[in-house]
């Protein structure tokens, strides 16, 4: 782009120059015509034979020229260092840590208490309540009815008569040309290696290990129970009373009944569970390269010519045209119909009924219930826990660092030169107040 413009900023300073060399916007060169015709009011005699004598005269004028010059310039040019230093790596370390934790121990414990035992008791209440009773009433009333009325408008309408033309043009047809072109594709050859290499192996290993487990070798024990007896007079519920606070009491009661005894005990029982174990063993594997191979072949490419082709076609053109139809145009007319109609209406009527309504009565029972309590314990057990130690670990690493060169580069210039030229300069033969006139009129001025 500096270039471009030096070499303008050169040709303009050339035209200046030029233009300087012919008396700016004035002519130089004058007609070969006679001026007698221009110069008849000042008289003959006066003008000579032609308007002015031409002149060559030398000038200089500066030319732009392109220089190639040597200049310094500074390059960074990038280095690559090693360096070496030092960065922090955890290290997980495992220690056995010795803890104490409690294990609640349970112990079953025979309690007594009472509970709460509903009864339910049905009462008859005598309830009101209300019925809507329905019944059917006949009115009147009117309602509006939408009626068609049928009026014959008629209407004029514009129809397009289509007609055929027969036209003549050209299309273009692509015609297809099949040429062969030799094509070069690159083609992955592949090779089979055997390499060398370390896998990690994981191997469930049994181990034994013991655990408390508790177990209830208790026994069924024949206890008596606590029943009502049987009623003194009667069978069943008796008009005579019982002993029994319900007012019922059973015919048949039981003497014993078999409850479980626990006995939990605490023993050492031996299990065996696998863990897993991590190796490192060496394996051969055997690995895909490929390689890269340019081949050659001659393959048909299908292009395109396209030719102009003259055809005949017919065009369906529509003309259109005015035509009249009567047709009936439909028109609502609302009148009023009187009509009857039936309407349900509902009436409350109050009714009573007697209905049983539950009611619960709360009795207090006693009974025997077991009650499981746990016992804490301290047990203590060896576990591991892993910590992170830091360690220094050397290493080497590369760095790119920019250093300043001084380089010599050539650079085009643009110079302004000065250079001698010869121009032809129109000198006037007429001194008086006509020959400029005649000049400038009859010559058409300098060129």
């Amino acid at each position: 782009m500096r270039n471009v413009l030096s070499f303008a900023a050169a040709a303009i300073m050339a035209a200046s120059a030029q233009a300087g060399c012919f008396g700016g916007g004035k002519a130089s060169s004058c007609c070969a015509a006679p001026c007698s015709s221009c110069c008849s009011p000042c008289g003959s005699s006066r003008c000579g034979s032609s308007c002015g004598t031409m002149e060559t005269v030398e000038k200089t004028i500066m030319v732009p020229q392109m220089v190639t010059e040597s200049r310094t310039v500074t390059v960074n040019v990038p280095h690559t260092e090693q360096r070496e230093g030092t960065r922090t790596v955890c290290r997980t370390v495992c220690e056995d840590v010795e803890q104490t934790y409690t294990v609640m121990v349970p112990h079953t414990e025979q309690r007594e208490g009472t509970r709460t035992v509903c009864r339910t008791v049905c009462e008859d209440v005598e309830q009101t309540y209300t019925v809507m009773v329905p019944y059917t009433e006949q009115r009147e009333g009117t309602r509006t009815v939408c009626r068609t009325v049928f009026e014959d408008v008629e209407q004029t309408y514009t129809v397009m008569v289509p007609y055929t033309e027969e036209r003549s043009g050209t299309r273009t047809v692509c015609r297809t040309i099949c040429e062969d072109v030799e094509k070069t594709y690159t083609v992955c050859v592949p090779h089979q290696e055997e390499r060398q290499g370390t896998r990690t192996v994981c191997r469930s290993v049994p181990v034994t290990k013991t655990r408390t487990v508790c177990q209830d070798q208790g026994h069924w024990e024949e206890q008596p129970c606590d029943c009502c007896p049987t009623p003194a007079c009667g069978d069943g519920c008796s008009s005579c009373g019982s002993s029994c606070s319900d007012g019922c009491a059973p015919t048949a009661c039981c003497d014993t009944r078999k409850v479980w005894v626990p006995n939990i005990v605490q023993t050492e029982v031996e299990y065996t569970c696998y863990e897993n174990q991590t190796t490192e063993e060496p394996c051969t594997y055997t690995v895909t390269t490929y390689s890269q191979e340019e081949r050659t072949c001659t393959v048909q490419v299908a292009r395109e010519v396209q030719e102009e082709v003259p055809y005949t076609y017919c065009v369906t053109v529509c003309k259109p045209e005015q035509r009249t139809c009567t047709v009936q145009v439909a028109r609502e007319v609302q009148e009023e119909v009187p009509y009857t109609y039936c309407v349900t209406v509902c009436k409350p009527e109050e009714r009573t009924c007697t209905v049983q309504v539950a009611r619960e009565v709360q009795e207090e029972v006693p009974y025997t219930y077991c009650v499981t309590v746990c016992k804490a314990e301290e047990r203590t057990c060896t576990v591991q826990v892993a910590r992170e130690v830091q360690e220094e670990v050397p290493y080497t690493y590369c760095v790119t660092v920019c250093k300043p060169e001084e380089r010599e580069v050539q650079v085009q210039v643009c110079r302004m030169v000065e250079k001698t030229v010869t121009c032809q300069v129109c000198r006037p033969a007429c001194e008086d107040s006509c020959a400029p006139s005649c000049c400038e009129s009859s010559c058409g001025g300098c060129h």
